[in-house]
């Protein structure tokens, strides 16, 4: 019996967790995510707070399956309602947004990011999707 074993990603150089996406744009061969109060660099097992302008850019993405879930309501349990959008379609209707990543999972051509969109005085569930070819670049500039 064969057996192989994957293992788990445990050299991230940053962490998006308690990171807040301010605004996602998407070029001609990238979509970058912009974020208004940095990311953590993961150092010794110390997390580093990484100030001033930050963005993640994800190369060569495939708009046929990147998409965007809002659920309406925020919880462990009940019904789920809520809307699925092309990537392209929530960055029109979301230009500006408010969305903090709770969890991020990466997997063969895939980076998902899930957490809490904030609309006003409203708390939506969030799970972005974005399918890429590509590598994912993170540029800081430290303040």
């Amino acid at each position: 019996m064969k057996e192989v074993i994957r293992k788990n990603i445990l050299d991230l150089p940053y962490s998006l967790h308690d990171a807040r996406v301010s605004k996602i744009t998407m070029e001609e061969e990238k979509i970058i995510l912009y974020f208004s109060q940095g990311f953590y660099e993961l150092r010794n097992d110390d997390y580093l707070a990484v100030k001033g302008k930050s963005l993640i850019s994800i190369e060569g993405w495939d708009l046929d399956f990147c998409a965007v879930y809002l659920f309406d309501s925020v919880g462990n349990n009940g019904k789920l309602s809520g809307e699925k959008y092309r990537l392209d379609a929530f960055i029109n209707r979301f230009p500006h947004m408010d969305f903090e990543i709770i969890d991020e999972t990466y997997g063969y051509n895939q980076s998902k990011f899930s957490g809490y969109f904030y609309e006003g005085n409203k708390i939506k569930e969030c799970t972005i999707d974005i399918y890429h070819f590509g590598n994912m670049k993170y540029v800081v500039q430290n303040s």
